[in-house]
């Protein structure tokens, strides 16, 4: 039997639309947030659709539990050690790779395009995360198959095609066979038609969502003098956490928590140690940590920076999830973070890469309690637009637009309704 041939999978008719959600993300474990929001997509348009999702290999992989939807992994035909496109790696790293790497990717992806096709067979509509290479992949897929097609775009595939020779070219290619491009931010949206004009009239945006619960009512075993400043995310350049230990040097009576790993996290916990920073690296951390976290601490940092090549993010989840638990978020004005946040009054700006502003927004939080409360209040309240219960029928409404749109998928739907 072929490596690359799929497992025999049944996209479900109980009287729904039948949806397969293409990613090259996705977390190894439900208590992993590695792109967590993938995973919480597809449980929010559950309610409305039979939500299939096809994501890389992951060597980190446990088998997924029972869920409101269904996880097939491809498989490629190179050991896993070998294979570069896998859910928890980032493939921007792949434009500066070498031949042989550019290779192996090309030959996983194909695996991974067979078994897209495969199971797209068997869907109403496929939604794509990120314009390449699931876009790609689900805009090719579409048209042969005469199905309805969304891509949502997150910042880092659209950086890909802009830095990429042909990428316009790709990027047409890719609008042609979508009936909608969703950007997670404006910022994204603007790049999108600097890169292909053609998207205009397809194009909208709307953020990933976030669960709107209760914070914890316990605190986190420290100091009760001290004030627990929180970094979450992948300790990669992007990041920008080193502008946040140059921040916080010399600061008092504040302990940072720095949640998350990444190939820069021996370089950031030598830059800790020289500046005498308080700084806790904790690693990697699960859903349940992550939330209590979030809810316990004082302040949530997001020092995003704009990269030389130009690449930044499109609106982190993390400032959403912060915001809902009624943290104060202090964030760079990077991507889609300026969109959420208004300044003094939801949480509090600075300018990318600068130190000293971002100090002084510091200083200015930690000694005013009534401005914290003022700002967790509103952020609570911004948040509420964000809910995933929201933001997941504005998805929906999107696809069984799409849906009703392709007359022969709608009056099979129809049908399939009637007798059930």
């Amino acid at each position: 039997m072929d490596a690359c041939a799929p497992r025999a999978t049944t996209l479900k008719h109980n009287g729904k639309a039948a949806l397969l959600v293409l990613t090259s993300s996705f977390p190894c474990s439900p208590d992993d947030e590695t792109c967590g929001y993938i995973r919480d997509f597809a449980r929010s348009l559950a309610v409305h659709f039979d939500v299939t999702i096809l994501a890389p290999p992951d060597r980190l992989a446990i088998q997924w539990p029972r869920d409101s939807f269904t996880l097939t992994r491809s498989r490629s035909v190179l050991p896993l050690r070998h294979d570069p496109f896998e859910a928890g790696d980032d493939l921007n790293h792949l434009a500066s790779g070498g031949l042989l790497a550019k290779l192996s990717a090309l030959l996983s992806l194909f695996c991974f395009f067979a078994h897209a096709l495969a199971l797209a067979l068997r869907a109403d509509a496929v939604c794509s995360h990120w314009m390449v290479p699931s876009g790609l992949a689900g805009a090719l897929i579409c048209r042969l198959l005469g199905k309805p097609h969304i891509v949502v775009e997150h910042s880092g595939a659209l950086h890909l095609l802009t830095r990429t020779h042909g990428g316009g070219t790709i990027a047409r290619f890719i609008v042609a066979g979508s009936n909608r491009i969703v950007t997670v931010s404006a910022d994204l949206e603007r790049k999108l038609m600097a890169l292909c004009p053609e998207a205009r009239t397809k194009v909208e945006v709307m953020p990933m969502g976030v669960s709107v619960c209760s914070p914890y009512s316990e605190t986190i075993p420290i100091e009760p003098s001290t004030r627990t400043i929180v970094f979450v995310g992948r300790l990669t350049e992007i990041k920008g956490l080193d502008v946040l230990l140059k921040a916080m040097s010399g600061l008092d009576g504040s302990h940072l928590i720095v949640a998350g790993d990444g190939e820069c996290r021996a370089e950031l916990e030598g830059l800790a140690r020289a500046l005498s920073v308080n700084a806790s690296f904790i690693g990697r951390i699960g859903a349940l940590e992550r939330e209590k976290l979030l809810s316990t601490c004082d302040i949530v940092v997001i020092p995003s920076r704009v990269l030389d090549n130009g690449r930044t993010e499109g609106t982190p989840v993390v400032c959403l999830e912060a915001m809902a638990a009624g943290r104060t978020v202090i964030a760079s004005m990077v991507g889609g973070l300026a969109e959420v946040i208004a300044d003094d009054e939801n949480g509090l700006l600075f300018e990318q890469g600068d130190d000293l502003m971002l100090r002084e927004k510091l200083s200015v939080v930690l000694s005013d309690d009534s401005l914290r409360r003022k700002i967790a209040e509103n952020a609570r309240r911004s948040a509420a637009a964000y809910d995933w219960a929201r933001i997941g029928s504005r998805y929906s409404a999107i696809i069984k637009s799409a849906l009703r749109k392709n007359d022969a998928i709608g009056r099979r739907i129809e049908a399939r309704s009637i007798n059930r």
